[in-house]
């Protein structure tokens, strides 16, 4: 069982535009079984995160902004090579990030606003969600666990 916090969100219409915030539908095995958006945190019947696959889409969006970069997800623990992006605006850096996690935890990166890495604009930080390998079972108000019990 994982558990996933949906912990920051920050991305940008264009440079200088306004923000807008993404929510992130959850799939196992090609069928729905979670919607979140920032804050909101889960229970997952699975091994691995990357048991698991996302769609993502904008909501309170009153910019110009209606597509989404294809997405680029990373999940990345404390062991891992970090990549060479630099957090964008005030954000922390992914290595601040880390240091803040235990042992069982890694993160969940995603880039949705530039598919162009070498662009000030690609941090990998539009979504960073909190994997827990090793979860209290009472971490999440509402196991989604029983969706797609084995």
């Amino acid at each position: 069982m994982i558990e996933l916090l949906y912990f920051a969100s920050q991305i940008q219409c264009g440079a200088g535009g306004d923000f807008f915030d993404i929510q992130m539908d959850v799939y196992h095995n090609q069928e729905l079984v979670k919607t979140m958006e920032v804050g909101d945190r889960a229970l997952f019947s699975v091994d691995s995160v990357n048991e698991l696959t996302f769609e993502y889409s904008t909501i309170n969006n009153t910019t110009s902004c209606t597509t989404l970069a294809t997405p680029d997800e990373l999940v990345v623990g404390s062991n891992d090579d970090l990549p060479n992006v630099a957090g964008f605006a005030l954000q922390d850096s992914v290595q601040t990030l880390l240091d803040g996690l235990n042992e069982y935890q890694e993160l969940l990166l995603v880039e949705l606003g530039a598919e162009d890495t070498n662009s000030e604009a690609y941090d990998l930080q539009d979504m960073v969600l909190i994997v827990d390998n090793n979860p209290p079972v009472e971490a999440a108000d509402e196991p989604v666990a029983e969706l797609f019990a084995d």
